[in-house]
């Protein structure tokens, strides 16, 4: 996998209505045939739902001349499967290992790769993609104060247009990252650095989450300050609060945020999420925080033994209407994989919420991989179709050819 991603296999989305049904239709896209059309799709894909087509990037592979196994590259799906490379990047100066796309409404993609960029190196940079398919780098990081390695998808204000996103190294104090905003023509500034004396985070990761009434950014940081990371608020201003610092203890979650997407807000300004390890078996958690900083386990993963999943790396999609939950779990379920049967090989899961006061979150496994042309090591969350209902993903291995699929679950 591609150097600049993190260690392992590696839009967050309010639904406001037409609820997601249980899927039951499970099938394979397209599966990746590695270089030159991409290898290791690790992250979402991304709807146009004026055309059906989806967009998303592959951490390896391409046409752009890199070394094996290549830097990488953004694509192009339509409905019916049917692939175009739109961009492959070269390392320098356009970037490589690239880590997401977002679409706007005029058509124009843009995203982060991990690394590469005008100044080589692993520092990365901030493209553009215009609807004819010229790329073109809207920022490349320097390594320094204004940050490095940006390890996570962008989200857009609504309001202002404005980008922003975390580095997972760089800013102010070092290597502890930051947080950063950029302007559609590429002008970057830092809201905020990470790693200053007296405070806690650091090296955050997982897109973030905006409230739209305060402006209020929302991240997650996987590794401090207890040791199984936080939930983080920073205010427009530059002003950060740990909003939640996780135990790792009495079945409470341990290392949130890792994958794309991070956050997902409901409209009461509650925060769910994942996190990759913890809970009473140590295969992760399900987890809600609310505005005032409760946090609650709703649901712990059981691993393979019980088929229910393990280690959900990438975040969640909420459908707002019904209030379930959707997302990934990169090991478990009942499939058998090389590692063998005991680790599985991943799942994609739906969490109902409690029907009564004093009820819990139900989960149902929508699909199981089977490790082989249906993929596995599923790291990236979902997308849907407003107006079909159908589920979007990617894994990161398996179909035909081994080099990843992007599926489709149909209700």
């Amino acid at each position: 996998m591609n150097s600049y991603r993190r260690k392992g296999w590696v839009l967050a989305l309010l639904l406001a209505s037409a609820a997601l049904a249980a899927a039951q239709t499970y099938s394979v896209l397209y599966s990746f045939s590695g270089a030159p059309d991409g290898e290791w799709p690790q992250a979402p894909v991304t709807l146009d739902p004026s055309t059906g087509n989806l967009y998303g990037v592959t951490g390896g592979g391409g046409s752009g001349g890199c070394q094996y196994p290549g830097c990488g590259t953004v694509f192009e799906l339509t409905p019916i499967g049917v692939e175009r490379v739109l961009h492959s990047f070269t390392n320098s100066p356009d970037g490589a290992g690239p880590i997401d796309v977002l679409l706007d409404s005029k058509g124009n993609l843009f995203g982060t790769t991990g690394g590469g960029g005008v100044h080589g190196g692993p520092d990365g940079t901030v493209f553009q993609i215009d609807p004819n398919g010229t790329e073109t780098v809207l920022y490349s990081f320097t390594g320094g104060v204004d940050g490095k390695q940006p390890d996570s998808g962008l989200i857009q204000d609504p309001n202002t247009g404005d980008f922003y996103g975390v580095t997972v190294a760089g800013g102010a104090y070092g290597d502890a990252g930051a947080v950063y905003k950029i302007t559609a023509t590429g002008s970057e500034s830092v809201v905020y650095s990470f790693g200053a004396p007296g405070t806690s985070g650091s090296t955050p990761e997982g897109k973030l989450v905006q409230d739209g009434k305060t402006r209020n950014l929302y991240g997650m940081d996987p590794s401090s300050p207890l040791g199984c990371g936080m939930v983080f608020e920073v205010t427009p201003a530059g002003v950060e609060t740990t909003l939640y610092a996780f135990t790792g203890h009495r079945g409470d979650g341990c290392e949130p945020g890792p994958g794309n997407p991070g956050l997902v807000m409901d409209a009461q300004g509650n925060l769910f999420g994942t996190t990759l390890f913890g809970g009473s078996s140590n295969h992760g958690v399900v987890f809600e925080v609310t505005a005032g900083g409760v946090e609650k386990v709703i649901y712990r993963f059981k691993g393979a033994k019980k088929g229910d999943g393990a280690w959900p790396y990438a975040g969640l999609l909420l459908d707002e209407s019904t209030g379930n939950l959707y997302g990934t779990t990169e090991i478990g379920g009942t499939g058998q994989c090389v590692s063998g049967k005991a680790h599985g090989c991943g799942t994609v899961f739906e969490l109902s919420p409690p029907t009564t006061k004093h009820g819990k979150w139900r989960e149902t496994v929508l699909h199981s991989f089977a490790g082989g042309a249906d993929g596995y090591y599923p790291s990236a969350g979902l997308t849907w179709n407003p107006q079909t209902g159908n589920l979007y993903g990617t894994a990161v291995l398996g179909g035909t050819y081994n080099w990843g699929v992007v599926f489709e679950l149909i209700p």
